[in-house]
């Protein structure tokens, strides 16, 4: 079973000069994972019946505050973003006669992290360019507490790392319906719990998904130039750009060739280095009718993998190596949004992505079809919300993947099909 819960607290100061603002919002977020596995195996390898049981809540506290103040030919942004993330996990088995369960894990781990971060940010605008810079600068804190009892992790691992992300975008406006633009930006992803977790999860035990508790964050750089048409009832938007890649934390497979009866492949994600993307995008927004607006972007690019060589140390120390790879791939995405009289609104969208290549292989190509619905309610006070991901269950994940002595077929349809409903309500104008 697992589930999702969400909180979240908006407020919202309107000064008397028109723009200027003060928000601030406080979000809670509860995410569970309660999953027991059965595994009853009678073959020509084994007669055996296991068990696994894991219990994974991940709690995350956020809070924004944002200042924005006009002037004479832009305005200024600042504010600070305080984020507590933590996740405890314990963990049963029940092993049988040769059983296939990994035992010397322990029993539980714990993983935290405390993001301080603060931003600023200037736009300057005339009449033919506009200016926009600033910089966000994150203080970040990480601790994983593992089970003493682990064979597998010697070490707990602690450390913290300092950041500066700047940002810039120049757009020269040639005319009304012609600009040009550069963009610099930086950003980090920082593994999740699924990435992290020290336990393997047993709903496949022969592709076996296991996360690795020192796996750091990975960062990219992009540089972009872009252009910009609009004409009345629309517009395109045409870029070409570059993206540096470090760190990248991926799933590497490997056979476990410490068991002779019987292949296991693990699953286990890893830092591998760096890569890069070069590619091109094209945005086009049209209203069709009064009420309807269609949006479609088509993106292009070549994916390069750098080369990479390095260890996994679950169940046992062993290495790794992923060669260097470019393909070029591209992926679609068409949104249609309807805007009834009652201020409703439907949205409709597809997206569609190439196959592409990946360190030990391809993933192969995938599709999704999502729909989005809101109403007012309560004198527009308020608002329903509803949504539903991949209508057609065509958006897991499929991999096919080439290693020493085995190759493997993988597909992951794990909550690509989703339906939330939500409420929203404004306690004061």
């Amino acid at each position: 079973m697992t589930g999702y819960l969400n909180f979240r607290l908006n407020y919202q100061h309107q000064y008397n000069e028109p723009g200027h603002t003060l928000a601030s919002s406080l979000q809670y977020t509860r995410g569970w994972e309660d999953e027991s596995y059965f595994l009853n195996d009678s073959s020509n390898y084994r007669v055996a019946t296991d068990f696994t049981h894991i219990i994974a809540t991940e709690h995350t506290t956020l809070y924004n505050l944002d200042y924005v103040r006009p002037g004479s030919y832009g305005r200024l942004e600042s504010g600070l973003k305080l984020q507590w993330r933590s996740i405890p996990v314990t963990y049963e088995i029940g092993q049988g006669e040769q059983s296939i369960i990994y035992p010397g894990l322990g029993s539980w781990s714990d993983w935290r992290e405390n993001i301080y971060g603060a931003y600023l940010n200037y736009i300057y605008e005339r009449s033919k360019f506009s200016i926009e810079g600033g910089v966000r600068a994150e203080q970040t804190y990480v601790e994983y507490d593992i089970d003493p009892a682990n064979i597998y992790y010697s070490k707990n691992d602690a450390y913290q790392y300092f950041r500066i992300f700047p940002n810039i975008r120049l757009t020269f406006k040639l005319d009304d319906a012609n600009h040009l633009s550069l963009f610099l930006n930086n950003r980090i992803d920082r593994p999740g719990e699924p990435n992290l977790r020290i336990f393997p999860k047993y709903d496949d035990p022969e592709l076996l998904k296991v996360g690795n508790p020192y796996v750091r964050p990975q960062f990219t750089r992009i540089y972009e130039a872009a252009y910009k048409h609009i004409w009345q009832d629309g517009s395109i938007f045409i870029s070409g750009y570059y993206r540096d890649i470090v760190d990248p934390f991926i799933r590497i497979y490997s056979i476990d060739a410490s068991n002779t009866q019987y292949s296991i492949v693990n699953k286990i994600y890893h830092n591998v280095g760096s890569g890069s993307n070069l590619g091109t995008e094209i945005l086009v927004s049209q209203d069709i009718l009064k009420n309807w607006q269609a949006t479609g972007s088509f993106n292009w690019y070549n994916n390069q993998i750098d080369a990479f060589s390095g260890e996994l140390l679950f169940p046992y120390i062993r290495s790794f190596d992923i060669e260097k790879t470019d393909n070029l791939t591209w992926d679609l995405k068409i949104s249609n949004q309807w805007n009834f009289r009652n201020k409703a609104q439907l949205q409709l969208s597809f997206i569609y992505l190439a196959p592409k290549n990946t360190p030990q292989g391809k993933q192969l190509s995938s599709a999704s079809v999502d729909l989005g619905v809101k109403i007012p309610i309560w004198k527009n006070r308020g608002e329903l919300l509803f949504s539903a991901t991949d209508l057609l269950n065509t958006s897991g994940l499929r991999e096919e993947i080439v290693g020493p002595d085995f190759t493997a077929l993988y597909e992951n349809y794990y909550e690509t099909q989703s339906v939330r409903i939500g409420c929203r309500y404004r306690f004061l104008e």
